[in-house]
């Protein structure tokens, strides 16, 4: 039941007006949504409006409107917030633990809820809500791209429901809940009911479509459309979608967009919000930037500073976007080539005996034998600990089958309660297997208490793991099986009682064995002259369907260099790990070439795809390598009231007409037989005012047999070069290319583009008139590097306790920056107009808090009694105080509070024998490892 609703009685207020404006550009939609609500009461009450989002969407612009009051959102670090605004708890399973009307907000509902609280509505008012989205869109295995309407913008018109309270009919209460008063709301209950309005509403669609590519077609499954081009276009490329007839409230609305070259890969780039000249300025205003200076004002200083502070600087420089989805459903699949590693994670908790646990090995039998030469495959079976068949994953062959599936035949629902996270996370800490794309099989009937933070940990893996889920009987928690399978792109199964689970397995298992292309890493090609952030981090993989995007954010240091050389460029890119899923290191291509040149005796490795040897290169800025970075003692944050004002980007938003707008992203030229140089030959004679892009397909073994339309052997480009001279020239000085295993065998894809002519970023007169789509790339860009960071930082936290804060600072930044959430941030309500902050009503979970602590005042408490024995009498009332605190504490799931204590007393022990200089950080290790 989203929407706007009564805090008191939990019910909807109606909505009269809907209007929904959006844009797509590429595998990106801006959506601003404006909504009416009525408050038909006669006296006052207290709103709170919840938004669910899409999977990869987020907010980037709230203002509500209720008489003359103006509410708007704003970024506020959650360890800096007061007490009175947002209490950080360890409460997970989003129910009010105490207060009358609050939300607690747990990891998952962080990302894919909006929660605001509006304050007093008085009697008969109407409130006007904008909300903007930007989102990355899924596409059809087709290369189609699919749109939906918000469902809260679309509710169905129910006209049985209960008039007074806005109920919808399926709306059910719980004894607790007759009171009005009932401290307990369950925010997952709420999102799980259907969108219901009691009245007719006023609907307006408009969806504005700008292609860098020819449309082939656009259609709506659920309403007829109507679509309008602009007559002085020049090609079928920008199109503006609306409704042919009356909406009728029943389905929300949702369109498929056909490109015509659905399967190449393109390149869209947005400009920043400054040119050069205000930028230097601005740069000159920054703490760090004069304190940098200071001592060195050299221009190559200045570059590094640049260099080191681009996470900031995201919305001022031009935003390169990658989007590609291979043809992988044309390419036929040989089970020969299906190198899939599969895990098999089995709930054995005491709630599984009986019938169920014997459904589970039955199925189990059929889907080991199921499985093809040349894959991985591990089972792990849990509950209240877990346990591994293999310490790690290992090869499909005859003896592991046969002791793989005698110790299914073995298994017993016998493990205690149902502790999830534990083995979650030790199988996403493994190391991942060249050209083998982790699969994981979850099979549980029940449900946990942290259900959101089980999913978040999942969904900062998404690009390593797929989750195939099952949920067996009735009591297996829908929340946690569809959300598991909804972040990392699997499918979700329920089985109901008496109902097989070996043609839902097989069923799930038939589609990890469709062609994937593995061990995907892009790299870029820039100037020397330029500054790159690239995001994401790591390498990924992708089925029949999927899509790849990938970011930079590029800025221009031209005016530094004193004799730029326009032939030199530099070559960025991901590091390759096999060791872990989540590297943090990029790959320098320097160090290589000067090891390989160091070498006296001549021996080279083998270099990855692209790796040109000739071009100068050099270590890429990206999110993991501002290690040396400082931050200023003051910090320049939007996070004052004052400066809201300048931050909402919605203010703008309500004047766009889109109809005559001309699109940023002009019309990408491909070529349209698959020869390079027929394709550059006639590249002269189509129109490209900005963007001049190119593309060579090429498989590193010609005689591939998996070769398709998008599959060609190279074309090196130093013949292409000689042989078409200046037509190669203004094609751009800029590529990305991206390799990976299609089977098995290396694929590589190359897009060459021009950044020239966004460089100098938005004009001012297109400022005055700016409209909210002129960021949609920044916004998602900056979402994918904070993703990047709180990555990083959960990565060093797991190695060393309180290393990952500099990554929180880098994600905590860019969230300030870039206006756009991280876990280290919250939304907090604020009045326009006397830039006074509102109570939220809402409580937060700080990923950094209870477990570090607990944790960390173990370890002083070991310490003290280790270390300080003779001064017993100085500390005593302070240690009774720290073990009364201890004793209060929610412990993390899987441990207790005497196993924590003595995992500390053990650090000690062994310390003994170790050098008594070692610093206390090295001494801080995570229990998990210990």
């Amino acid at each position: 039941m989203p929407g706007l609703i009564n805090k008191e009685t939990r019910s909807a207020l109606p909505l009269s007006v809907s209007d929904i404006t959006s844009c797509v550009r590429g595998y990106t939609l801006a959506l601003t949504a404006s909504m009416t609500y009525e408050n038909m009461d006669d006296h006052a009450i207290e709103g709170i409006f919840i938004y669910p989002l899409e999977e990869n969407s987020i907010v980037v612009g709230f203002e509500a409107m209720i008489s003359s009051q103006i509410v708007t959102l704003q970024i506020k670090d959650k360890a800096k917030i007061d007490d009175c605004y947002l209490d950080c708890c360890n409460t997970s399973n989003g129910t009010f633990p105490s207060e009358v009307g609050h939300i607690v907000m747990d990891e998952d509902f962080e990302r894919t809820v909006l929660v605001v609280n509006l304050g007093i509505i008085p009697p008969m008012e109407t409130v006007h809500i904008l909300v903007s989205t930007s989102s990355e869109l899924s596409t059809l295995p087709s290369g189609g791209i699919k749109v939906s309407s918000p469902p809260v913008c679309t509710p169905r018109v129910q006209r049985t429901i209960n008039e007074e309270h806005g109920l919808s009919p399926n709306f059910s209460r719980t004894p607790h809940d007759q009171t009005p008063n009932s401290p307990q709301l369950w925010l997952a209950s709420l999102l799980e009911e259907e969108a219901i309005n009691s009245m007719d509403y006023e609907f307006n669609f408009q969806l504005e479509i700008r292609a860098p590519y020819l449309l082939a077609g656009v259609e709506s499954p659920s309403h007829a459309i109507r679509a309008d081009a602009d007559p002085l276009a020049r090609s079928a490329t920008s199109v503006v979608i609306t409704l042919a007839d009356k909406y009728t409230y029943d389905y929300p609305v949702k369109i498929l967009i056909y490109p015509s070259e659905p399967h190449l890969p393109h390149v869209l780039i947005e400009n920043g919000d400054m040119t050069p000249e205000e930028y230097d300025e601005y740069l000159h205003g920054r703490n760090d930037f004069i304190k940098a200076t200071k001592k060195d004002s050299s221009n190559e200083r200045k570059v590094n500073i640049i260099h080191k502070r681009l996470h900031k600087d995201i919305l001022h420089n031009p935003v390169v976007m990658l989007n590609f989805c291979p043809d992988l459903k044309s390419v036929c699949s040989d089970l020969r080539k299906v190198h899939g590693e599969f895990i098999f994670l089995i709930d054995r908790s005491g709630s599984m005996s009986g019938v169920n646990i014997n459904r589970v090995k039955d199925a189990m039998v059929v889907i080991l034998k199921s499985l093809v030469p040349g894959c991985l495959f591990n089972i792990i079976g849990f509950g209240s600990t877990f346990k591994s068949l293999y310490t790690t994953s290992q090869n499909y062959e005859e003896d592991a089958l046969a002791l793989a599936c005698e110790y299914v035949r073995k298994i017993r629902a016998d493990m205690g309660g149902t502790n999830i996270l534990a083995p979650l996370s030790w199988i996403l800490r493994q190391p991942v297997f060249s050209g083998h794309p982790r699969l994981l099989f979850l099979l549980t009937d029940g449900a946990i208490s942290n259900t959101g933070k089980v999913i978040e940990l999942v969904r900062s893996h998404a690009r390593y793991v797929r989750c195939f889920t099952f949920g067996i009987g009735q009591n297996a928690c829908r929340r946690l099986v569809q959300g598991l399978a909804a972040v990392s792109k699997g499918t979700a199964e329920f089985l109901a009682d008496g109902e097989r689970l070996q043609p839902k397995m097989i069923k799930s298992l038939k589609k990890t064995m469709s062609p994937v292309l593995s061990d995907i890493s892009i790299e870029w090609l820039f100037p020397e002259t330029k500054e790159v952030l690239l995001s994401p981090v790591g390498n990924s993989f992708l089925f029949p369907g999927d899509r790849l995007i990938g970011y930079s954010v590029v800025c221009d240091t031209t005016r530094y260099h004193a004799n730029p050389k326009s032939d030199k460029r530099r070559r960025y890119s991901m590091m390759r790990s096999m060791e872990s899923t989540s590297s943090v290191f990029y790959h320098s291509q320097e160090e290589d070439l000067l090891k390989s040149g160091a070498d006296s005796q001549g021996s080279s490795r083998e270099a990855p795809f692209g790796f040109d040897r000739t071009s100068p290169r050099r270590r890429a800025y990206s999110t993991n390598q501002i290690t040396d970075y400082n931050p200023a003692k003051k910090v320049y944050t939007p996070s004052d009231p004052s400066s809201v004002m300048a931050k909402n980007p919605l203010r703008r938003a309500k004047v766009q007409e889109l109809i005559g707008q001309m699109s940023p992203e002009h019309e990408a030229q491909w070529k349209s037989d698959y020869q390079v140089i027929s394709s550059l030959q006639n590249m002269s004679h189509s129109v490209c005012n900005h963007i001049h892009s190119g593309i060579k397909f090429c498989s590193c073994d010609i005689s591939d047999g998996y070769g398709h339309q998008l599959c060609q052997a190279e074309t090196p480009q130093e013949t292409l070069t000689s042989d078409l001279g200046a037509a190669n020239q203004h094609k751009g000085d800029c590529k990305a290319v991206v390799s990976g295993l299609l089977c098995g065998k290396p694929m590589k894809w190359e897009v060459v583009f021009d950044i020239k002519p966004f460089l100098n970023g938005r004009e001012r007169e297109e400022k005055v008139h700016e409209e909210l789509w002129n960021e949609t790339f920044h916004h998602l860009a900056g979402r994918s590097i904070i993703q990047d960071f709180e990555h990083m930082a959960d990565k060093e936290c797991e190695i060393e306790h309180g290393s990952g804060r500099k990554y929180q600072l880098y994600a905590i930044h860019t969230s300030k920056a870039c206006n756009i959430l991280s876990k280290y941030t919250a939304f907090v309500p604020i009045d326009l107009d006397t830039n006074e902050y509102l109570q939220t009503h809402i409580e937060y979970i700080n990923p950094a808090s209870s477990s570090i602590m607990v944790w960390a005042t173990a370890v002083a408490l070991a310490w003290l009694e280790h270390s300080s024995a003779s001064y017993f009498i100085e500390w005593e009332l302070v240690a009774a105080k720290a073990s009364m605190w201890l004793s209060a504490q929610d412990i993390p799931e899987g441990r207790d509070l005497a196993s924590i204590k003595a995992a500390a007393n053990q650090l000690f022990i062994i310390l003994r024998h170790w050098d008594e200089n070692l610093q206390l950080n090295m001494l801080c290790y995570n229990p998990n490892s210990v």
